[in-house]
């Protein structure tokens, strides 16, 4: 549920801005794709940290 609340976040974050600074239209997709890119990498790193630990957790375990 916080993630989603976060991207909600950002998203209005990034409506604001491009509202304010008036934008056009041809910026908008590259700024998606980076947002999406960004979030893809931060959702990357968190499932490989939580595989590290869990395997640490099982070595652990095993000795």
């Amino acid at each position: 549920m916080a993630l989603a609340n976060l991207i909600d976040l950002i998203a209005e974050v990034a409506a604001k801005r491009t509202a304010r600074e008036g934008n056009t239209k041809a910026d908008t997709p590259d700024a998606v794709v980076a947002l999406c890119r960004w979030i893809r990498a931060d959702l990357w790193n968190a499932r490989h940290i939580f595989i590290r630990i869990s395997v640490f957790g099982l070595r652990l375990d095993s000795a």
